[in-house]
Parts: C-alpha cells; sequence; structure tokens
C-alpha cells in the first residue's frame, strides 16, 4: 500500500518541478529586471442581473522590479468584464481589499503606472476586450511576506468599494502555486 503512495508523492513532485518557472527579462529600454508571476490570480462577481453568465473580474499578477538592486514587489491588477461598458465595473477610491483567510490587507495604489516601474510588457491583460472597454492596470506596493502569505491562505476574497457599495469578487481562477513557485524563485529557490 506504501509503495502506490510513494509512487503518487513522486509523481506529484515531478508535476511540480515541471510547472513553468516566473517569467524573468531584461526590460532594454529601462533596464529594469522584471520578474512577472507565470499565471495571475483572477477573482469574479456574477453579474446575473443583467444576462446568464456575465461576470465582473479582478486580475491580480505578481510582480518584481529589480533596478541596479532596488527590488520593488508589487501586484498589479485590472478590473474588467464580460458586460457592455456602460455597466462595467469601477475602481473605488485607487484601492482594493484582499481578505485573506482571517486577515484583511488593504491594496492601495501608489499612482505609478506599471511602466512607471519598468514594466513595459502587459501583465496579464484581460482577454479580448471591446473598444471602450480597456481597463488600465492598477499598480499595488507589497512585499514577499504578504505575498507568501496569501499563497498560502485558504481562502481569498476580493472586495471593491465602489458607489458608496462594497462588492464581494471570489475565486474563479486558483493559481496560488504559481504564486507560491514566484515568491520561492525570488527567495533563491530556483
Amino acid at each position: 500500500m506504501l509503495a502506490p503512495l510513494g509512487a503518487l508523492l513522486l509523481s506529484t513532485g515531478a508535476i511540480a518541478r515541471d510547472a513553468p518557472p516566473p517569467t524573468e527579462y531584461l526590460d532594454e529600454s529601462t533596464g529594469a529586471t522584471v520578474t512577472v508571476v507565470d499565471r495571475p490570480l483572477v477573482f469574479a462577481r456574477e453579474r446575473n442581473e443583467r444576462a446568464a453568465n456575465l461576470r465582473d473580474y479582478v486580475t491580480l499578477s505578481a510582480a518584481s522590479v529589480n533596478r541596479g538592486g532596488k527590488i520593488e514587489y508589487v501586484l498589479v491588477a485590472y478590473l474588467w468584464s464580460t458586460l457592455d461598458p456602460r455597466f462595467a465595473p469601477t475602481l473605488g477610491a485607487e484601492s482594493l481589499v484582499l481578505q485573506a483567510d482571517d486577515r484583511r490587507i488593504a491594496l492601495t495604489a501608489n499612482g505609478k503606472s506599471p511602466s512607471d516601474l519598468g514594466i513595459v510588457q502587459p501583465v496579464y491583460a484581460p482577454p479580448g476586450q471591446q473598444p471602450g472597454q480597456q481597463s488600465k492596470p492598477k499598480v499595488f506596493p507589497t512585499d514577499l511576506g504578504t505575498l507568501r502569505f496569501i499563497a498560502a491562505a485558504r481562502k481569498l476574497v476580493i472586495q471593491n468599494q465602489a458607489d458608496d457599495f462594497a462588492y464581494d469578487y471570489e475565486l474563479w481562477d486558483d493559481k496560488r502555486r504559481s504564486l507560491a513557485r514566484f515568491v520561492r524563485f525570488l527567495e533563491g529557490d530556483r
């Protein structure tokens, strides 16, 4: 009985080792070394009041920017929708709250665009948006300890405060393992 369990554990380890590493590149125009998680976390909020299968989304991607040894860690977020642009969500007060288990993590945009930081290539921009629906990325400063905590959390929910209401976005595409690999990569476990 232990032999099949051992084989399963070994094959699971092989799968984890074969998982794609974070993307890392040198931006030639800024001189920054940029590292981006290989898959983003995606959160969704059902919008059935408009039509079936419509959702608002928050895509959250971890990145680090190294400029001459000065390293910044950020979460790049896109708030987007499959709705008509007239009903698309807005980001309230340039902030989000990430509920990770029993901890509320306030994410406040730093007023910089990804390109201001040296991230020239888009970081998981929303797919297939129509003209007028272009979501602009928001950049939220963070640190490795917070990213590690998010990757290990059992439950994640994003809250967006807009129009005097707080809207909850449930984890829709769970890529916490990618985030954990990203953190390990940045800590030198390559």
